[in-house]
């Protein structure tokens, strides 16, 4: 089977890291690029594997926890609509005015009631690995949380309007384009998922995990294309 603090004190910088007596410190410039990349990688690098590992499941679905991933591939897209409700939630989880601690607090209290529900589905089907799966990506949507960059309340909300903009469309790609079945057959859509509904996805679970391979690239992409973006801002005022 095959399953896979905010760090620095407040700063009194801005994001291009010059101070206001020492303009262009590259000691410091070094230090919150590095910080800048690390984030993207943190955000981006887990969406890009769940996509991989999706894919490889449309595949190969029985070399997968001997194919308990289709059900779960299904039931994390859908499982991602609410989460992607959840983006406003986060956002008001940005404004510097909160304490670090409170930040903490809401942020486990997200990664609890999410996780929770996604632990439902993995016990539903015999698989109490796949949370580590969730936990990776969900751990790295939070992580500006805790980190919080200077513009990351904006990001935040654009991230939950890129996602859902992005989720409509693959939802509507899985409806209307015609999704070849590839490993996952309905031999073996009878065997992995025997009680399954009548649903679209149910029935056809291919269109799902297809869509959901797409969908998590796509995030994964838009993190480095349209994120990893270094801001730039006007210089802060000292508080």
């Amino acid at each position: 089977m095959r399953a896979p603090h905010r760090l620095f004190t407040a700063s009194r910088y801005t994001p291009d890291m010059t101070t206001p007596s020492q303009p262009g410190n590259p000691a410091t410039s070094t230090l919150h690029l590095l910080r800048h990349w690390a984030g993207v990688a943190l955000s981006a690098i887990p969406l890009l594997v769940l996509s991989a590992i999706l894919l490889d499941v449309w595949r190969d679905p029985l070399a997968w926890d001997n194919g308990r991933w289709v059900p779960y591939g299904v039931g994390l897209l859908l499982i991602e609509f609410l989460i992607l409700h959840s983006g406003a939630f986060l956002g008001s989880l940005m404004s510097p005015e909160i304490p670090l601690r409170q930040r903490l607090k809401a942020a486990a209290g997200f990664v609890a009631m999410y996780g929770l529900m996604v632990w439902g589905m993995a016990m539903a089907v015999n698989s109490p690995s796949l949370l580590w799966i969730f936990a990776g990506v969900t751990l790295s949507r939070v992580a500006a949380i805790i980190t919080l960059a200077p513009d990351g309340r904006e990001a935040m909300m654009a991230r939950a309007g890129i996602g859902t903009m992005i989720y409509l469309l693959v939802v509507a790609g899985t409806i209307f384009i015609p999704i070849p079945e590839w490993g996952i057959t309905h031999s073996v859509v009878a065997d992995v998922m025997p009680n399954r509904g009548s649903g679209l996805w149910e029935t056809d679970p291919h269109r799902a995990i297809a869509g959901a391979a797409v969908y998590f690239f796509l995030l994964g992409v838009a993190e480095v294309v349209v994120f990893g973006k270094r801001p730039q801002t006007s210089p802060a005022t000292v508080r």
